[in-house]
């Protein structure tokens, strides 16, 4: 046999140990294969006395020595632990040990590489704050893999004791059942954790950095796209149905960030529109509080009468309305703001005192979306609405010019000396006079040139400047004057003055003649309105578009660029008078970045900036810009913008935190959603219909093609829904329903047009289940009674009682069942005082406190009531039946009436406690008990508990009389029966009960003498 680790203990011992010291040549260790064989097969097993007098030879220590000594050692001595004594003794030979050395020397080399590896990740580890050695024991003390003993043991021998054999069988029945629930309990709470809990713990990280304003927006731009204030949950779970892209409130992560974020105070709007560095700077800025308070709740009715007035189909001024809140007296507001929506008003050309649509100048709801989100600048629509913003502004300054004429003749009449026919030319040369008595018409030097009486190109160029373009050709063609001293600009005048633009060849002598009398005329001896007008009238120099001469503020400045601008088709132009409004946003730009950027306006100057913004069609700019300083402000122009479809707007579910970003092609966009459900923080709390007026406003945008339009519609059903909850106003916002059956609605319903939901089947199934199944999943049982009751969802709302019985029914006896939340009662808008809330006219449930009362309630409102009754499945009236039975029960157990309970409970008809004795009865009792409902077999245990408790009582009232009689052994020995019985029914079912019923009833059958 080949010597191995196991064959040298088949060997025959030597005779005598000192064979191995015969041989001198046998220390040498060279040896044969055949002589290892012999040499290792000597003296298996030596005795103490051998081993203790073997000669201490002085040999070297080598292979056959050492192994020969080993051999002599008793194997209790090589090693302390005694637990390995059962194990067989294992022996190597030579060539075995060899082979062990080597590949002990490999493993030495391999860990000294090892080591190298490990003290470089020592090193990094250490760099980087960690200890490695108190990670390694920290690691170590998690025994996560440290398994659970088997409850199984190696079957006992058959013991004739059956008695004891069936109860061995029963502990190894129950042992087996009770591993069984804990590996499935371990399971589910693993699949749980794994479904529920999983998080991307980096993400995790920098949302809540992002979340407390700990990152800046380079890290933000830096990282990965992100669904805003989602917290972490990673993206391989199953996305919910809906939009592409969108999270929904329901079924999400408990850390999940809410859609309309928790209630603020008055400053929360004043951080809108700041940057998450420069939030807390915003803040502490602490602004007029009560005038801010004043201004919002003007606009908060403004934008109540805007919602009436679209539920009635009629047309609003909301560009007048909210223009007179900004006019109202009080604070440090620019006047620009009030200019800026008399400025859009010209835009849109809206009518003050239209009632209808079909009056003129009665504007529509997103009348212009379609032209102004045209993403294509040379379609017809882009076109028109650059068209439309260029005119309109250009008007509104002309206007404004013409009101501050007049403002400046009414104030100073001597120096105007107006007199005569008030006509326009004639307040135009009022002015003109007044602006000479003060002598800055021009600067000093300057040659004017005068016909008659008048300063001839001065009166034109402010007719011009006022819009009044007819007039200026009247004058130019009916004063014989003019006509002699410039017959060819009353051709130019008078062209203009049919469409304000010149054909192309009178363009280019206007153009001709402005250049030689540039270049030619000597210094201050040319007229400069005279050179303004040939500018205005023939786009002259359009590299230059300014007025060289003429005093000039903002307005006037931006006044000249609208006039010189064209939105044509531009191949038709030629390449130097290519201006448009374009151009007029870039030079805008470049304004504000060299006069207005940060930290460089002065207070109250960003009233100019913003105005500019706004005539220059720069909307969304401008909506952000107004928001660092007055942010009420900015949300309510938005929402004027936003209802003409003037706003382009971004994806709330992608649009994170920032108010402005840009789409993939560079346009500009407000998260409009973002912007209305963090601005109603501040009040929502407190005026729950102002609330839902604003949340509607997020609809405006559920026109949007694609899956945009769906965004914006699913972002205002979420902030419903979520304010719903927050509120537990649902009588006001979800509407009631008084004893009678009639139906009261609520604010929610009552808009049901203005949020896109087309009918109340939609509006119920949308809004009202969800939240409902929401407070369902909350424990929060009043609110989720009320609300699947207004949603129709009669049988639901039978289910949530009974499963809140079914938890009364399970609390031990004399425990005391848990409040409900108290809802708040429904009070009509404009009544107060003790009659608002008329008793027995709601079902709000703002007294009941009480499941079993909630039940009763409930249950008589449906009884009474056909259409209710027939839609209740009939299983759970059932249930809701036995298990307010089963209350009245354990209401007799907990008050001491051990009879009464007992017939309670038989009534019951689920326990035989009128078997007597019979196992048939009682096997069908133990059958039935899988027919039964949930709600009710869970409670089956105590049922038990309680007729087991109810029999030993009712015994010792029976035995603790004065004297004994025939009558009442009888009834002893008929509950003794029942208490038998009872043992039986539990016994099979056994794997159906907790283990605490099996105690008490092994308790109290020994008390009572069962067995």
């Amino acid at each position: 046999m080949a010597s191995g680790a196991f064959g040298a203990s088949f060997f025959k011992p030597a005779a005598s140990s000192g064979a191995a010291q015969s041989n001198p040549a046998s220390t040498s260790g060279w040896f044969t294969a055949s002589q290892q064989q012999q040499e290792t097969g000597q003296s298996q097993q030596p005795s103490l006395a051998q081993s203790t007098q073997a000669p201490q030879a002085t040999q070297p220590a080598f292979f056959n020595s050492l192994l020969e000594r080993g051999k002599k050692r008793p194997f209790a001595s090589t090693s302390q632990d005694h637990s390995y004594g059962e194990l067989p003794s294992l022996q190597l030979g030579l060539d075995d040990i060899r082979r062990k050395a080597r590949e002990l020397g490999a493993q030495d080399s391999k860990a000294t590489r090892q080591a190298g590896r490990d003290q470089k990740a020592h090193y990094l580890l250490a760099a980087s704050g960690i200890s490695p050695g108190h990670a390694l024991r920290d690691l170590k003390a998690l025994d996560v893999q440290t398994s659970t003993p088997s409850p199984f043991k190696q079957a006992d021998d058959f013991d004739p004791d059956n008695e004891k054999f069936m109860r061995s069988v029963q502990r190894r029945g129950r042992q087996a059942m009770v591993a069984e629930s804990l590996a499935r309990v371990h399971r589910d709470f693993d699949s749980f954790l794994e479904e529920k809990v999983s998080m991307n713990w980096d993400e995790q990280r920098r949302k809540i950095f992002q979340h407390f304003g700990l990152s800046s927006r380079d890290d933000l731009a830096g990282g990965e796209s992100f669904n805003r204030g989602s917290f972490g949950r990673t993206s391989t779970h199953t996305k919910l149905p809906g939009p592409s892209g969108t999270r929904s409130v329901f079924g999400r992560s408990a850390l999940e960030k809410s859609v309309i974020g928790q209630p603020g105070n008055v400053l929360a709007s004043s951080q809108l529109f700041a940057d998450h560095g420069d939030r807390g700077e915003a803040a502490a800025q602490n602004p007029d509080t009560r005038f801010m308070r004043e201004k919002m709740g003007l606009f908060v009715k403004k934008v109540g009468d805007l919602n009436a007035a679209r539920l009635e189909d009629k047309p609003y001024p909301i560009l007048h309305e909210f223009a007179e809140v900004e006019d109202h007296p009080g604070g440090d507001v620019p006047r620009h703001l009030s200019g800026a929506y008399h400025a859009l008003i010209s835009i849109t050309g809206e009518a003050r005192n239209a009632s209808s649509f079909s009056e003129s100048g009665a504007s529509k709801e997103r009348v212009f979306a379609n032209d102004y989100l045209n993403e294509v600048s040379t379609s017809k629509g882009a076109t028109s609405m650059r068209k439309r913003i260029v005119e309109g502004s250009r008007v509104y300054l002309e206007q404004l010019f013409y009101s501050e004429v007049e403002a400046a003749i009414a104030k100073n009449p001597r120096e105007a000396q107006l007199g005569g026919i008030p006509s326009t030319i004639n307040r135009i040369r009022a002015y003109i006079r007044l602006r000479a008595a003060r002598k800055d018409l021009a600067p000093d030097g300057t040659e004017l040139q005068i016909v008659g009486d008048d300063y001839c190109w001065i009166l034109i160029f402010f007719l011009l400047r006022c819009g009044f373009v007819t007039e200026a050709a009247e004058y130019v063609s009916s004063d014989p004057g003019f006509r002699s001293l410039d017959h060819k600009f009353v051709t130019y005048m008078t062209t203009y003055a049919q469409s304000r633009r010149l054909p192309r060849d009178l363009q280019q002598k206007i153009n001709g003649e402005y250049q030689q009398r540039l270049r030619n005329a000597p210094e201050n001896t040319i007229d400069p309105y005279r050179m303004a007008c040939y500018k205005i009238i023939g786009r002259c120099d359009l590299g230059r578009r300014r007025l060289d001469g003429v005093g000039q503020g903002v307005e006037d400045w931006m006044w000249l660029q609208f006039v010189l601008a064209r939105e044509d088709d531009r191949v038709e132009e030629f390449a130097g008078n290519v201006f448009g409004l374009e151009d007029i946003q870039t030079d805008i730009t470049e304004i504000g970045q060299r006069v207005f950027a940060k930290g460089q306006d002065t207070p109250g100057g960003y009233g100019t900036f913003f105005l500019l913004q706004i005539l220059g069609g720069m909307f969304e700019q401008a909506i952000s810009y107004l928001g660092s300083h007055a942010s009420v402000s900015a949300v309510h122009f938005a929402i004027a913008l936003d209802y003409y479809g003037l706003l382009r707007v971004a994806d709330f579910y992608t649009g994170g935190e920032d108010v402005l970003s840009f789409t993939t092609k560079q346009f500009p966009q407000i998260n409009f959603a973002y912007l209305i459900t963090q601005y109603t923080r501040e009040f929502r709390t407190g005026n729950v219909e102002a609330t839902i007026d604003y949340f509607s406003l997020i609809c405006l945008n559920a026109d949007l093609p694609g899956s945009l339009g769906k965004s914006q519609a699913s972002v205002c059903h979420e902030a419903l829904r979520e304010f719903i909850l927050e509120t537990r106003d649902f009588a006001k916002l979800l509407g009631d329903i008084r004893s009678d059956g009639v139906r009261i609605k609520g604010a929610i319903e009552r808009r049901l047009k203005l949020i896109k939901l087309v009918d109340q089947d939609e509006f119920l199934r949308t809004i009202t289940v969800q939240a409902a199944t929401v407070a369902d999943d909350k424990g929060l049982t009043a609110d989720a009674v009320l609300l699947f009751h207004l949603g129709e969802d009669y049988d639901r709302v039978i289910e949530i009682i009974n499963r809140a019985l079914s938890d009364t029914v399970a609390l031990d006896l004399g425990q005391s069942v848990s409040d409900f939340q108290p809802l708040k009662p429904r009070i009509e808008p404009g009544v107060s005082g003790a009659g608002a809330a008329e008793p027995g006219s709601s079902l709000s449930l703002t007294t009941v406190d009480d499941p079993v009362d909630l039940a009763r309630n409930m249950i008589s409102l449906y009884n009474s009531n056909a259409l209710y009754y027939q839609k209740i499945r009939q299983i759970n009236r059932d249930a809701c039946g036995l298990l307010l039975r089963m209350l009245d029960a354990k209401g007799q157990v907990e008050v001491g009436n051990w009879a009464p309970a007992l017939d309670a409970i038989n009534n019951l008809q689920i326990l035989p406690l009128r078997a007597k004795g019979s196992v048939p009865y009682v096997r069908n009792a133990s059958q039935s008990f899988a027919s039964l409902p949930s709600v009710i077999s869970r409670n089956i245990g105590h049922l038990i508990i309680w007729s087991i408790t109810c029999i030993g009582r009712e015994r010792e009232r029976l035995y603790s009389g004065a004297y004994e009689n025939e009558i009442r052994q009888a009834l002893a020995d008929d509950l003794l029966i029942m208490a038998k019985d009872l043992m039986l029914f539990a016994g099979m079912i056994k794997y159906k009960l907790p283990p605490r019923v099996y105690e008490t009833l092994a308790r109290a059958g020994a008390e009572i003498g069962a067995f």
